[in-house]
């Protein structure tokens, strides 16, 4: 058995332990934990890219392959630049400073074990260690009525979702008698699928579509979102996003890959009333966070477009667009964050006038935007192109030509915002947006890395297919 796959996780779990220990020694300099945490995690994050091992342990249950390899790059990017911009920005207690990293560390483990697994035991462990951690983060603010309320509706509705998945998963162990996805597999695979199973397959579907932020799933995400601190909104739109995504990966487009006569049309209706429903409700948001929440839950409808696509292109495109949409999206966040440390304020009429304020800032957030929206030469243009492209290659012409018209539609409601920054006149004085070193840091590697996905993206899309093409000779 070798150990040394697990290396990661060890090397994380290593990084709790020096938090936690850090807690004890320094009691002054809430700042020191955030700076040790951000640069362990950028440590490990290169750690990962250079040194990527594979193999199986655990009889097959815990694997180390492309998919894992590039998802765990995706989620510790993510895990590092939300640490970076929380370091000045989040309001807790010097108290409770090492339990907010903790906790992000924690849920950050438990994404990297679940994107490793093919078991559904391990999956399902993986996957509960990373949204419990979640919940409490999204309730760190123990003061503030919203981020309060934000826990308590992430952990109800998330311990429904979780029940309806686990029950989905005890059903396919009941008809398959196993719980390992070649072998799952192997029984789909047969032909003789029960009534039973596809029930299952189905209500598997709604659990991961909790994660995902799918219609009709998706009720959690605006409050969560608008009550949770701005860092950990940034984390739980994308880390949580990703790994959700890798999951339904190794379920469906693997381990049901036989059986796609039955998941993919209804995976097709629920990408476009996804990305429909979450563009018409972004439209009518005054608070920027509900705006981007909104907007999050028509972005995983483009995914979804993608993940019905042919199979090597669709996951292809599915994992170079969600590094694209990591990156996009904590941008956007990091310019709320900075907006609202410095005004207290989080509604949409309050950017009035930012352009002329602090044009570097706008000028960074209507990039980010329009990076959502699919505007060329960035990032999130050759995403979405390529998860288009991926759906047309499959047949389903009607959801790209939806997925085409709602990408009009969301850039209305980014229009919006930057009319609101670049051309509505404030009414009153807007006090000075400070920018800490953290925030400065943040912007700076995302702009960076949206301009070269955007300009650059062969070398990463030649990764990802070849991930892909592997995925299927196993």
């Amino acid at each position: 058995m070798d150990m040394t796959l697990l290396i990661n996780e060890f090397i994380i779990t290593g990084i709790i332990v020096v938090l936690l220990m850090l807690d004890f020694i320094i009691k002054d300099k809430k700042e020191v934990i955030g700076v040790v945490y951000s640069v362990l995690m950028f440590a490990l994050m290169l750690f990962v890219m250079f040194f990527n091992r594979q193999g199986k342990l655990l009889d097959g249950a815990y694997v180390a392959d492309g998919i894992s390899w590039f998802a765990k790059i995706t989620i510790l990017a993510a895990a590092f630049l939300t640490g970076l911009m929380s370091i000045n920005t989040i309001k807790v207690s010097k108290k409770y400073s090492a339990a907010y990293y903790i906790l992000l560390a924690c849920s950050t483990l438990g994404l990297m074990f679940l994107v490793s697994s093919k078991e559904l035991i391990t999956l399902y462990v993986g996957l509960e260690l990373a949204t419990i951690s979640l919940y409490a983060l999204a309730a760190m603010h123990k003061n503030d009525a919203l981020s309060l309320e934000a826990g308590i509706k992430y952990l109800i509705l998330g311990a429904v979702s979780s029940g309806i998945l686990l029950y989905g998963l005890s059903l396919i162990y009941g008809v398959t008698r196993t719980t390992y996805l070649d072998g799952i597999m192997s029984y789909a695979s047969t032909g003789a699928i029960s009534p039973v199973f596809i029930m299952a397959l189905i209500m598997t579907l709604l659990g991961v579509g909790f994660k995902l932020s799918m219609v009709p799933m998706h009720v959690w995400t605006p409050d969560v979102y608008q009550g949770a601190p701005t860092p950990v909104t940034a984390f739980i739109s994308v880390a949580s996003k990703a790994a959700g995504f890798v999951f339904a990966l190794r379920l469906f487009a693997y381990m049901f890959i036989r059986l796609d006569y039955v998941w993919v049309p209804i995976l097709s209706v629920i990408a476009f009333l996804t990305m429909t429903i979450g563009n018409l409700m972004a439209i009518p948001q005054k608070n920027v966070k509900r705006l981007l929440a909104y907007s999050t839950i028509s972005q995983a409808g483009y995914i979804l477009v993608g993940f019905v696509g042919a199979s090597v292109i669709g996951i292809s495109s599915v994992m170079f667009y969600l590094l694209a949409y990591t990156i996009t999206n904590i941008a956007a966040f990091a310019v709320v964050a900075a907006f609202a440390k410095s005004t207290g304020s989080e509604n949409l009429d309050d950017y009035a006038g930012l352009a002329q304020k602090e044009p570097l800032l706008a000028l960074i957030f209507m990039f980010a935007l329009l990076s959502l929206a699919g505007i060329p030469p960035l990032a999130g243009f050759v995403g979405k192109f390529y998860l288009f492209y991926a759906a047309m290659q499959k047949g389903y012409t009607w959801l790209v030509v939806a997925g085409a018209l709602n990408s009009t539609v969301s850039l209305y409601y980014y229009l919006l915002v930057l009319r609101q920054m670049y051309l509505t006149d404030r009414k009153k004085e807007m006090p000075k947006v400070v920018m800490p070193f953290g925030i400065k840091l943040t912007l700076l590697i995302t702009m960076a890395a949206i301009f070269a996905l955007g300009l650059f993206p062969g070398r990463v899309l030649d990764i990802t297919t070849d991930i892909a093409q592997k995925l299927f000779l196993q």
